[in-house]
């Protein structure tokens, strides 16, 4: 059953607490009542511990804590008052009142990003209600509430409004010393059970995401010189995941094969091996316990038989002697080498043109997809082999080599760069032609 946290004001707490009997999937809901903006803001990080979705009694307290925890990574809504829940109270009060004049009536939830609730699109220029401000960044300081309990105030000092609505529970309250009986209008039962199942899907789709599968394919470089000592490679190997998986508590389903070791996690410990895909904790530990090196390739798919694929793709591209680590998502987006300040991510999609750049140049798509990922990273077409080298993990001869061969096949000219230090050879610098070289093709095939 999703457990939900809902903050509100203790003025509002009577009608929020009407979640308990509405007709909707069972949660269990747990009420959380702030004194003030700063009091919300001082309790919130320890209440949503433990919690699956978060509510709010009304916008201003979304929008503030949104603006001092932008990073809170638990789905989050608000009740709000809809088009349907305005016109109601508005038409009870004209029913009751017949000498009612928009423009005599102070309605302080309507902004721009809630289209003024549609006031604009009906109501004759000179005849639009009083608004507190604009933009709905006016809400999220502090405070706030007395702010808008002086501008009320002011408004009726200066006999510019007969009505004040609202949408603060604990406005009537601070306003009544001042004799401002204002109009609180509140969500319907309808709007908040769509706020509720809103909120349910979102977690919902959360929890697919987290309980996703991701498979982490680590292979070993096997040669002819290391055959002999195959098997002691194989138990060092399956005992070090055994030990990292036991150290940080976590579950591995591991299936061994004869030259790699596939391992079965989910996309939430992913997360975690792999710091939000910044750097792998687990190529760290494998490069500590062991005396060989080990190529980790990660795998996102939509199926176990997409994550196997991309996560072997992945170890392959792995391209040195020590221990390193890959992502291929399932939108195909290669990320890595992992923990390297030089890390890039690669679009490695089907792409026409790249195809078309691939025979003409008699090299891999993904090749020319790294060298593009290198460009885009350096904000720049001028590449040295030492920046294919550190950004692509591979060796400088190996950088050299891929750089020699776009020249040869037209896609790069070669030119020259001081040192620095003004010492040594000049450095070679090539600069890469893809776009000259893609509009030649086009050209050649019309």
């Amino acid at each position: 059953m999703p457990r939900i946290r809902i903050f509100t004001t203790k003025n509002s707490l009577k009608w929020v607490k009407n979640v308990e009997l509405l007709s909707i999937e069972p949660c269990n809901f747990e009420f959380t009542v702030y004194d003030s903006l700063a009091h919300l803001q001082e309790i919130f990080l320890e209440k949503i511990q433990q919690v699956d979705g978060i509510l709010f009694s009304g916008q201003i307290p979304y929008f503030f804590i949104q603006q001092h925890f932008p990073n809170v990574p638990i789905p989050m809504l608000h009740f709000d008052v809809t088009q349907a829940d305005f016109y109601r109270a508005l038409s009870e009060y004209i029913y009751k009142h017949k000498d009612f004049q928009m423009k005599r009536c102070l309605v302080d939830f309507l902004y721009e990003e809630n289209n003024y609730l549609g006031v604009y699109e009906w109501a004759e220029k000179d005849d639009t209600p009083y608004l507190f401000d604009l933009s709905m960044q006016a809400y999220a300081d502090m405070d706030v509430y007395n702010k808008l309990r002086d501008f009320h105030i002011e408004m009726w000092k200066q006999n510019k409004v007969d009505v004040s609505m609202t949408r603060l529970g604990n406005l009537p309250e601070m306003l009544e010393p001042h004799g401002i009986k204002p109009i609180l209008v509140v969500p319907s039962e309808q709007s908040m059970i769509k706020i509720i199942e809103a909120l349910l899907k979102e977690i919902q789709l959360l929890q697919l995401i987290e309980n996703q599968v991701v498979i982490g394919h680590l292979e070993m470089a096997i040669n002819r010189d290391n055959m002999a000592d195959l098997e002691y490679r194989q138990m060092s190997l399956h005992k070090a995941i055994l030990d990292f998986s036991k150290n940080n508590h976590m579950s591995f389903i591991i299936h061994r094969n004869v030259f790699y070791y596939e391992i079965i996690t989910n996309y939430s410990d992913f997360k975690l091996i792999t710091n939000e895909m910044q750097n792998c904790q687990l190529a760290s530990f494998l490069t500590q316990e062991l005396k060989f090196p080990v190529h980790i390739g990660w795998g996102i798919g939509n199926s176990i038989q997409e994550a196997q694929l991309n996560a072997e793709k992945a170890s392959q591209i792995c391209a040195t002697s020590e221990t390193q680590s890959y992502i291929l998502s399932k939108e195909e987006t290669l990320i890595g080498p992992l923990g390297d300040k030089d890390w890039i991510r690669i679009d490695t999609q089907y792409d026409l043109g790249i195809e078309k750049l691939s025979l003409k140049l008699n090299t891999s798509p993904l090749q020319i997809q790294k060298v593009m990922a290198v460009m885009d990273k350096l904000q720049s077409n001028m590449i040295a082999s030492e920046d294919l080298s550190s950004h692509l993990g591979i060796t400088t001869r190996a950088a050299n080599r891929i750089l020699k061969k776009l020249e040869e096949h037209g896609a790069a000219t070669v030119s020259t760069q001081l040192q620095k230090k003004l010492r040594g050879r000049p450095k070679k610098v090539y600069e890469i032609h893809f776009d000259r070289l893609e509009r030649q093709t086009d050209q050649q095939m019309h």
